[in-house]
């Protein structure tokens, strides 16, 4: 079984912190875009995938070997949509059968179709998963244990503005009307992460569910900026949503971590336990 070194903060070879298909073009297509830069001449031109609290590779991680051991199902009940059928990674399919491909392109319709015709790059859901009796958008976040995380599911005033009167055209009741911009930038990647899983179920006919998964060791430490720790904003976010049909549901790395530990997933469950930011 190949373990992972965490001595590095940052390894230079980020395939040495990935358990599972460490070459996937998916991944290579990360490394080059999400890196380091000037900015941080330590690690200047290595990619984030490296980083001891790379989110991008816990979720690579997880997501993709739990769909190799066909045990997917693991994550897909902790968010009540059934079992498991496609698994999308920021927008892409690790498998492309027929479910994950229609998937894959669905998913790339709605997006161009709404954020597609504002100029930059656009939002790319971390972990999207079909399931037989609903759709989850899942928004993964990690930071280093018992501090406050660098960034959370906050946006810019000017995200906020140019897409959310795009989302409530087609969704009016995306927001509730007595919630301002200013709120909503605190917890703008939520509620993204919400229209796209009402889109979505309305093209796969099924329930929609916006999924949270974070690092149990930072769900309630205060971010100064905010005044607010994630376990705050969540709540927020559950009340600021005005679609009563959308399914809303938070889980943690650590409870992934103690179901995996009964399924026999030697490797991953070695992964999870020796992970220096769970």
């Amino acid at each position: 079984m190949e373990t992972v070194d965490w001595t590095d903060r940052v390894a230079t070879d980020y395939r040495s912190r990935i358990i599972v298909d460490p070459d996937s073009p998916i991944l290579a297509l990360k490394a080059n875009r999400d890196r380091y830069t000037q900015g941080q001449p330590t690690y200047a031109g290595l990619p984030y995938l490296g980083s001891q609290d790379s989110e991008d590779a816990l979720t690579w991680n997880v997501f993709r070997s739990l769909q190799k051991a066909r045990k997917l199902h693991i994550i897909s009940n902790e968010f009540g949509i059934g079992e498991p059928a496609g698994l999308l990674l920021w927008s892409l399919a690790p498998e492309a059968d027929d479910t994950s491909t229609r998937l894959q392109y669905g998913t790339g319709t709605l997006i161009r179709r709404f954020d597609g015709i504002i100029r930059g790059q656009i939002t790319e859901p971390d972990a999207i998963i079909l399931g037989t009796k609903g759709i989850a958008v899942v928004e993964c976040k990690l930071s280093e244990p018992e501090k406050p995380p660098s960034h959370l599911w906050e946006g810019s005033l000017d995200s906020v503005a140019k897409r959310l009167l795009t989302y409530r055209q087609a969704e009016p009741s995306l927001v509730r009307t007595n919630i301002t911009d200013v709120q909503v930038a605190t917890i703008y990647q939520l509620v993204r992460m919400a229209f796209y899983a009402i889109q979505l179920g309305k093209w796969f006919s099924c329930t929609p569910v916006v999924g949270s998964l974070t690092n149990e060791r930072n769900w309630k430490v205060q971010i100064p900026t905010l005044g607010k720790s994630a376990a705050d904003l969540w709540d927020f976010f559950q009340h600021a949503i005005g679609v009563p049909d959308l399914g809303k549901e938070s889980t943690t790395w650590q409870r992934i971590r103690n179901l995996v530990a009964s399924h026999s997933l030697d490797q991953l469950d070695h992964y999870l336990s020796s992970h220096p930011c769970l």
